[in-house]
């Protein structure tokens, strides 16, 4: 079995030879100290909430600064920005639940981007060689957004793609990838299921990845069955960065952005950071943002990191199944 692809790339970016849990361990530390110190010497807003905390010489010290919340970011969010406005190239603005709550607006730099379009890069690699046919039905279709730094990830693998976007009427997805002839999808998986229904037996696929916080393991399934394909699925968010996990050919959970991302599982009710193998709320820090670095951001999705290594053979940590976000709200473990 081949190991994650994500592997040798972190290797490169971090200049290590064979990635091992401590050497991770040491640069997770060291890239969360320089980014608490980015961030409050170049943003308002930790400037003012790390105020009364020390420097980060630990994770027991990084695990006592304060969690930022959603309705920060959508309350604050030039005050999160430590480059200046001109600096900044893309700008998404993302809807919040309820008729009074603000909108959130997140803001990337060019450099910031290029780490995604580079995470894609890689991690499509998983499932996808030069050659193939990438057919894409996802939103996000403008410049910088997550259809175009995927397309632009994917050239530089020396695959073919074709953006369809999120679908509305699938009798002309089906007509569509039907012409285009792919060999991987990419979609949301209850539009990929459906999908399937439409179109079993006429696709001639060999991989499809699902991208959503909470994929039902029925759909993978019904997927796999209809179109004789691997399913590889994908966690991230908009606030990540939108890469931030995505799973290997061994399917035992999904794989960490770690040269870029740092991820905790904590209890979402007292806030403690929970061990390997414990559910709780996925909660993440940016590593090597410039334009809007986040610092323990509560995400409100659930899941577990799986202790020891992947079967691939990879140090890289992972997540667990993500569990439905409905769950936090009746939280009991």
């Amino acid at each position: 079995m081949l190991i994650t692809p994500l592997d040798k790339w972190i290797c490169g970016k971090l200049g290590f030879s064979q990635l091992s849990s401590d050497e991770l361990c040491r640069y997770r530390l060291g890239k969360l100290r320089e980014n608490v110190c980015y961030a409050r010497a170049q943003g308002k807003f930790y400037r003012e909430k790390l105020r009364d905390f020390g420097d980060v010489v630990s994770f027991d010290d990084f695990e006592k600064l304060p969690f930022t919340m959603p309705e920060d970011v959508s309350q604050n969010p030039h005050d999160f920005l430590c480059v200046p406005l001109d600096d900044i190239s893309r700008i998404v603005t993302l809807s919040t639940s309820g008729s009074t709550g603000k909108n959130k607006r997140l803001f990337f730099t060019s450099e910031d981007l290029e780490l995604t379009i580079d995470f894609f890069h890689h991690g499509m690699s998983t499932f996808t060689a030069p050659g193939d046919r990438v057919m894409i039905f996802m939103p996000g279709q403008s410049a910088g957004g997550v259809c175009d730094l995927l397309v632009r990830g994917l050239g530089r693998l020396g695959a073919n793609s074709f953006v369809y976007g999120a679908i509305s009427d699938f009798g002309d997805a089906r007509r569509a990838a039907l012409d285009f002839c792919p060999t991987v999808l990419v979609g949301l998986p209850k539009q990929m299921n459906r999908l399937a229904e439409e179109s079993m037996g006429d696709l001639c696929l060999k991989s499809v990845l699902l991208a959503s916080d909470f994929i039902s393991p029925s759909f993978v399934s019904a997927i796999e069955g209809a179109w004789s394909c691997k399913v590889f699925m994908h966690y991230g968010l908009t606030e990540s960065g939108l890469g931030g996990a995505v799973s290997c050919a061994a399917h035992e959970g999904y794989h960490m952005r770690e040269a870029d991302l740092y991820f905790e599982i904590i209890d979402p009710v007292s806030g403690e950071v929970l061990p390997s193998g414990e559910l709780g709320e996925i909660v993440f820090s940016t590593l090597t943002r410039k334009g809007m670095p986040l610092i323990r951001y509560r995400t409100g999705d659930i899941s577990r990191i799986i202790a020891g290594r992947c079967a691939c053979g990879s140090a890289i940590r992972r997540f667990d199944q993500i569990a439905d976000r409905g769950v936090i709200k009746g939280w009991g473990g």
